[in-house]
């Protein structure tokens, strides 16, 4: 595997030039900019009013071992502090580059000059030597979408033989979703290495379910019963093997990376005071972000139901166990985990298969959702102390 090595000492599988707006009203003139710029990547936020869990995504967006370099374009009247955020990415030595429309001249101007420094960006990224990547070097989320009767059954149990051995070979993996993990909680609290870190897990399983009563809402959707799930508890179970059977080294919130080796759960949830309230996660890119946010190279997502999102920054693989979503959503697919409920394969042959897809992923082919061109991502605000940051 080879990679590019950045300043801050981490090592990238993708060598992205990364245009981010810091408002809606800046959005045109940055998609105007990666349209014309060949090999830039568009994320943003869209609001006016400065938000700490947004700042902080896209701070560790540009912060990201997958960015080369960050061109952020403003308009100039927001309440979020462009030329802090520029200098937050810069601090890891990335070169950052800030356009300001109302100070630049308007939209042409903007997106003439902005292309012309964007396009500078592109070149010198090219331009990058590599060098070897190693399983100690990756950072792996894991996230779930879309799920079914299959998921519990074939895709996440995979996922979670990949992911031991991940562990086994020295990567750090991270997964999440703590409110689709209630009712396992016996099983999920006991894995923490610790007593503290148990008592942390058991705190976000508390507060994800407090969540969940305040909000009328838990992580079940219809699509979900639609599929043969019948309840929170049941698609929890197969939520939980994804993450595979070793113990957890740590508990991350938002935008914080592993601090070594080993698995981690991501809790977001954040406090739960019942005066400010918000979703959880708004799609599953938002859901992908905080994964990527916390350092991820690439996202293992597992579907039964079928998805088609990929993300901007970090590539997405797509593991499936249903065999008519397989059959019928194949150019979306990445590894067929199907076979494993049709009794063809096992658990641990297909998840054999995903840690070679990611080690294929991590020497530069693309996967399903880059080659078509996705590059979603999804940075919505989070009120009050609704999800806590770093």
């Amino acid at each position: 595997m080879k990679g590019y090595r950045r300043p801050d000492g981490r090592i990238g599988i993708r060598n992205r030039v990364m245009v981010a707006y810091t408002v809606e009203c800046a959005k045109f003139v940055a998609e105007r900019i990666v349209s014309q710029t060949p090999g830039t990547e568009l994320v943003g936020f869209t609001g006016c009013y400065h938000d700490p869990y947004a700042y902080r995504i896209l701070v560790e967006l540009g912060r990201h071992p997958n960015v080369a370099s960050v061109l952020l374009v403003s308009l100039g009247c927001e309440s979020t502090n462009v030329g802090q955020l520029a200098k937050d990415i810069e601090a890891a030595g990335k070169d950052v580059r800030v356009f300001v429309i109302q100070e630049a001249g308007g939209t042409e101007p903007t997106i003439a000059a902005g292309s012309a420094v964007a396009a500078q960006m592109v070149e010198r990224a090219r331009q990058m030597a590599q060098v070897p990547v190693e399983w100690t070097d990756l950072v792996i989320g894991v996230e779930c979408g879309g799920s079914d009767a299959t998921s519990g059954l074939a895709a996440n149990p995979a996922s979670g033989w990949a992911v031991d051995w991940l562990v086994d070979h020295g990567a750090s993996v991270i997964f999440s979703e703590l409110p689709e993990l209630l009712g396992t909680d016996p099983y999920l609290i006991r894995r923490g290495r610790t007593a503290t870190i148990q008592k942390e897990i058991a705190s976000g399983l508390e507060r994800a379910r407090r969540l969940g009563e305040q909000l009328g809402q838990f992580a079940i959707s219809v699509g979900n019963e639609s599929g043969g799930l019948t309840t929170i508890e049941e698609k929890s179970l197969g939520a939980l093997a994804k993450a595979g059977s070793r113990p957890i080294e740590g508990v991350l919130k938002t935008a914080e990376r592993p601090p070594g080796p080993g698995l981690y759960l991501l809790d977001k949830v954040g406090a739960v005071d019942g005066n400010q309230l918000s979703h959880y996660e708004i799609n599953d890119n938002d859901g992908l972000m905080s994964l990527i946010a916390s350092g991820a190279h690439l996202i293992l997502f597992t579907t039964g139901r079928g998805s088609v999102v990929g993300s901007a920054v970090s590539p997405v693989i797509k593991i499936c166990g249903n065999p008519r979503t397989v059959a019928r959503m194949a150019g979306d697919i990445d590894v067929d985990a199907s076979t494993i409920v049709q009794g063809r394969e096992s658990i641990d042959i297909v998840g054999r298969r995903i840690v070679d897809a990611i080690q294929w992923a991590a020497e530069g082919q693309l996967t399903k959702s880059e080659a078509l061109g996705h590059a979603e991502y999804a940075i919505p605000y989070k009120p009050g102390r609704a999800c806590d940051v770093v």
